[in-house]
């Protein structure tokens, strides 16, 4: 199975990574480019449909942070560690022959040069340190290796920060960027994969659920088909008025997140008490569930985690099915497609929940809660506009043509 990351970066960096992101194996990367660290926070929201983010420092990492948050992927970025600094340094006195002492460098964690220097025994010696954070001024930083050069104390600026870099080389300052080391990027690179495949893991994990009724009352088989659909879940009969769910913790955590439950209620005739319990077994997870229906009063939700935590009552402060929208692109989408707002919100919110890029028909139908024609109509519609596009096809057990496999071509993460 492809892993698909997407790198925000800057050109120079990109453009790095490209000559070898052929040896990372079962990864796609998606490119997105800023010219300050600071433009990460909007580039966030406009990221396609992926299963992790790698940022290619802590800057753009730090400034995403309310963004990267609100993913439902995992982040990672790369660290400028001690591998880059000595990797910078020694490509510094190979290649421009300029003792240490007559360079200034700006990066984050000044400790990390002084234990190079320390390693090879050289302390009485170092460059010019500037330490930058996630408020640093870039006229500041500019200045700061623009004066020790004006008045020949340096000769050389190294800076990891595009914009610096860009703005020293106008003001015609000796400067190179710090260097990344390949070793340090596909190790980056390979951790946000691990932590990619881990997050897909644990919400692949079994979760059950429990639906109970007031005496007397009991779920008709068209709702109980929809509950069930809705978090992709097996549903049993236990008793008259008591119903059990088999599901993954991902499909719960995204119930809970959503307006899920709130339409499991209104469509309901009776009141429900619904609990949730997560394990590492069938068993764990059904006694934690059993253990939280005492808690669910009526139109209420608890959950029991694997780490024996009760949460609830849900639903609370959860997200609605924008019936409209304000965001520029969205509004394109639904004018070029003619789909309306609400369908397209339902389609992002499935686009997040679902465990891989890339999904079917069939998929999209069961989340969607409505025909399959009104689900190929959809379909056609995003790919006849380049929103989705076909990128296999899926062999079935039954005869018949093989199932197209899609994915969404427009950001979902809004």
């Amino acid at each position: 199975m492809i892993t698909r990351i997407a790198v925000l970066g800057s050109s120079n960096f990109i453009e790095h990574l490209r000559q070898f992101e052929h040896e990372l194996n079962s990864i796609r990367l998606d490119y997105y480019i800023y010219n300050t660290p600071m433009e990460a926070i909007d580039i966030v929201s406009k990221i396609k449909p992926c299963d992790a983010v790698f940022f290619s420092g802590s800057l753009p990492y730090i400034y995403a942070k309310e963004a990267r948050e609100k993913l439902p992927v995992p982040s990672h970025y790369l660290r400028q560690d001690e591998t880059a600094i000595s990797t910078t340094l020694l490509s510094v006195c190979f290649s421009e022959s300029i003792p240490i002492q007559r360079i200034s460098i700006d990066l984050i964690e000044p400790r990390s040069v002084q234990s190079v220097l320390e390693d090879i025994a050289q302390m009485e010696q170092h460059p010019f340190m500037m330490q930058i954070d996630s408020g640093f001024n870039l006229e500041e930083v500019v200045s700061f290796h623009s004066k020790l050069q004006d008045n020949g104390e340096s000769s050389l600026a190294i800076t990891s920060i595009h914009a610096v870099y860009q703005e020293l080389k106008e003001k015609n300052i000796s400067v190179i960027r710090m260097i990344d080391p390949k070793s340090s990027i596909l190790k980056g690179i390979e951790e946000t994969k691990s932590m990619a495949l881990l997050a897909k893991s644990q919400s692949a994990k079994i979760a059950v659920g429990y639906i109970q009724l007031n005496d007397n009352a009991s779920l008709s088989e068209d709702l109980l088909k929809k509950i069930s659909g809705s978090i992709q879940a097996t549903a049993v009969s236990a008793e008259e008025n008591l119903y059990v769910l088999y599901s993954t913790q991902g499909d719960i955590q995204d119930a809970l997140k959503s307006n899920t439950l709130e339409t499991w209620f209104e469509l309901a005739t009776s009141p429900l008490h619904i609990a949730f319990g997560f394990g590492k077994t069938v068993i764990e997870a059904t006694q934690n569930a059993r253990d939280a229906l005492p808690y669910a009063t009526e139109n209420t939700a608890y959950l029991i985690t694997d780490q024996k935590e009760l949460l609830g009552p849900y639903p609370n402060n959860q997200k609605q099915v924008n019936l409209k929208t304000n965001e520029p692109k969205l509004a394109l989408l639904a004018k070029d497609t003619t789909l309306s707002p609400a369908n397209l919100s339902k389609v992002m919110q499935f686009s997040r929940s679902h465990k891989s890029t890339e999904f079917t028909a069939s998929d999209l139908e069961i989340y969607l809660q409505v025909s399959r024609r009104t689900t190929e109509r959809i379909l056609k519609k995003l790919v006849d506009h380049g929103y989705a596009r076909i990128v296999g096809e899926e062999m079935t057990y039954q005869q018949g043509r093989p199932r197209a496999i899609y994915e969404l071509n427009f950001p979902t993460y809004l």
